[in-house]
């Protein structure tokens, strides 16, 4: 029986984010092997009462701005249900096997009537890097213990129990999201890292735009006056770095106003937003992060595919993705001399960089590739361990992914 899989998530996939990346490599991957797929999400609002209700939202966000929220939630829930009902309705004629592969809660709530009244299989892919609910303050979304806040929360847990499989990028957050619910362990539910695929092989010593590059939105959360701080320190001993920074967002006129406050800004280049941001890595030595919660950053392992060295926090995943003092650095947040002294370490130690661009890239091809990677990804997803899909069954070899996945099932757990 053939199998289609419907990505539901609040993001249409044309935006910069790694979640829309993953998540459209996967879908991507489906199609070469046959799988009918869909992304579903409430973009564009094309009908009559989505562009009313987004009318009226835009009137009143100033005076109620969390309420407004909440109802614009439900109106985008209501929007994917309605996507959703036709297209489960169509594949459901044709006798397709349905499975909805949701990004957030909130879509996961909407896929979970079609649990109800279609059989569909649904699971969940939890990107965030601690929950939708407590990143909304970081970002200025919500107040924590605001309506907006709690809505976010109890639009997720009920959701969570009821799936059918649960999916974790990093074991990070399997780890923390079961120590909040600890029912959770009593639903099937896997750790599968982001992958990306195969770059193009990049120049073995690249006629660089810049020394460093950062990617990521402009606000608060990304600490980029952190990374502008190391970049000074530095300078102030004689290694004066230049970065790249790519993305857009609330913190722009702030960090260019402190760019020329730490006389850097002939050093900063802001690049705006770009898509498919990860191709510029590898015009770049360094990749460099300076976030202190993270999940699976995608833009990590994109280094790792073109072989470039990381500096980035031990926070999160991120220690799942790299090694401190075999593929880069992780860099402290609390001290930027000492992470100034290990960027110029870094740059200023050809041998060093060497050895951790070449570790990057076998990192690369043994943990993080997609061709290791995918077939995890699609027998997780569509529920299809032991079937005969040989055109992906044939490219895992679970004795090189079992390492980096753990995996319980609702039956694993009962037998403990």
């Amino acid at each position: 029986m053939k199998h289609a899989l419907l990505v539901v998530s609040l993001l249409d996939g044309k935006g910069l984010s790694g979640m829309e990346t993953q998540f459209s490599n996967i879908l991507r991957h489906a199609r070469l092997h046959e799988i009918d797929t869909e992304l579903v999400s409430p973009c564009p609002r094309k009908g009559i009462g989505q562009r009313c209700a987004s009318v009226f939202t835009r009137a009143l966000a100033g005076s109620a701005p969390e309420r407004i929220a909440i109802f614009d939630a439900w109106v985008e829930r209501k929007t994917i249900e309605g996507k959703l009902g036709e297209l489960v309705s169509r594949y459901a004629a044709l006798g397709r096997t349905i499975t909805l592969c949701a990004h957030d809660p909130l879509s996961t709530q909407a896929a979970l009537r079609f649990k109800v009244t279609h059989g569909c299989r649904v699971v969940i892919v939890i990107h965030h890097h601690l929950s939708v609910a407590e990143e909304s303050p970081m970002t200025g979304g919500a107040t924590r213990d605001g309506l907006a806040w709690q809505f976010a929360l109890r639009t997720k847990c009920p959701a969570l129990l009821q799936v059918d499989h649960i999916i974790f990028v990093s074991d990070f957050m399997r780890k923390l999201t079961l120590e909040r619910m600890p029912e959770l362990g009593r639903v099937s539910h896997s750790v599968i890292p982001n992958f990306v695929d195969e770059p193009p092989v990049p120049d073995a010593a690249p006629d660089c735009d810049a020394d460093l590059i950062a990617i990521g939105t402009l606000e608060p959360r990304r600490n980029y006056a952190f990374l502008f701080r190391i970049l000074s320190n530095a300078a102030k001993l004689g290694h004066r770095y230049t970065l790249t920074l790519v993305g857009d967002g609330p913190e722009a006129a702030r960090l260019q106003a402190l760019a020329n406050e730490l006389g850097i800004a002939q050093q900063v280049r802001f690049g705006g937003s770009r898509r498919n941001a990860g191709n510029l890595i590898a015009r770049h030595r360094v990749l460099a992060q300076t976030a202190p919660i993270e999940n699976m950053p995608l833009t990590l392992i994109e280094a790792l595919a073109t072989g470039r060295p990381i500096l980035a926090p031990a926070v999160g995943g991120i220690t799942e993705i790299f090694e401190h003092g075999v593929e880069g650095y992780h860099w402290p947040l609390q001290d930027a001399d000492a992470a100034a002294a290990m960027l110029i370490d870094l740059l200023g130690k050809p041998d060093i960089y060497q050895r951790f661009s070449r570790a990057a890239s076998l990192r690369y091809r043994s943990k993080s590739g997609g061709d290791l990677l995918i077939a995890h990804w699609l027998t997780t997803v569509l529920n299809s361990h032991g079937s005969n899909h040989a055109g992906w069954q044939k490219t895992w070899i679970p004795a090189r992914t079992a390492e980096p996945h753990v995996t319980q099932t609702r039956a694993a757990k009962e037998s403990q």
